[in-house]
C-alpha cells in the first residue's frame, strides 16, 4: 500500500536530527516505490503533509530517558506516555495532527503512527548525533519498515 514517511527535526540541533538520520537510512536501504519519504523542518509542515489518502509514519525525536530508546506511538499516546516530541517552533506533533484534523478539506491520513527515538534536550549548533541516539537509527528504521509492511 502506498504510504508517506515524514521525518521531522533540526539537523543543527544534535539529537533532534535523528528523524532525518532514520529517513536517510531508509533511503539508503531502499523502500518500495510507492513509499514517499519527506523531510519536514518544522511541525507546522505536518498540517499539509497529513492531508493524504495514504497511511503516514512520522519519525521524530522525543524527550525521554534513556536516550536512544525507540518507541512506536499512536497520536493519542503522546498525551499519556509522558514522552514529548521535540518542538523548536512552538507547535508540537500532537498539536499539528489535531490542527490537520480540523482544517484538512480532503481529510487526513487514515492511519498515523509515530516512531520516536528518545533524546535528552537538543543541543544547538551540533551536527552529530550522540552515540546512544546514533545506535537507535537502524532499529527505528526497522520499526518504520515493519509499519510499512503492515499497512
Amino acid at each position: 500500500m502506498p504510504a508517506r514517511v515524514i521525518a521531522i527535526g533540526q539537523s543543527a540541533a544534535g539529537d533532534d536530527g535523528v528523524g532525518y538520520a532514520v529517513l536517510d537510512r531508509l533511503r539508503a536501504d531502499g523502500v518500495p516505490p510507492d513509499v514517499e519519504l519527506v523531510r519536514a523542518d518544522e511541525d507546522t509542515a505536518l498540517v499539509a503533509l497529513l492531508e493524504t489518502p495514504r497511511p503516514v509514519v512520522i519519525v521524530d525525536a522525543v524527550l525521554g530517558s534513556p536516550a536512544g530508546r525507540v518507541v512506536d506511538l499512536a497520536p493519542g499516546d503522546l498525551a499519556v506516555t509522558g514522552l514529548t516530541p521535540v518542538s523548536t517552533h512552538g507547535i508540537g506533533v500532537a498539536q499539528a495532527i489535531e490542527l490537520a484534523r480540523v482544517v484538512a478539506c480532503e481529510g487526513i491520513a487514515p492511519s498515523i503512527r509515530i516512531v520516536g527515538v528518545t533524546i535528552e534536550r537538543p543541543m544547538r549548533y551540533v551536527q552529530a548525533l550522540s552515540p546512544a541516539v546514533a545506535a537507535a537509527v537502524e532499529p527505528a528504521a526497522a520499526r518504520v519498515r515493519a509499519l510499512l509492511a503492515a499497512a
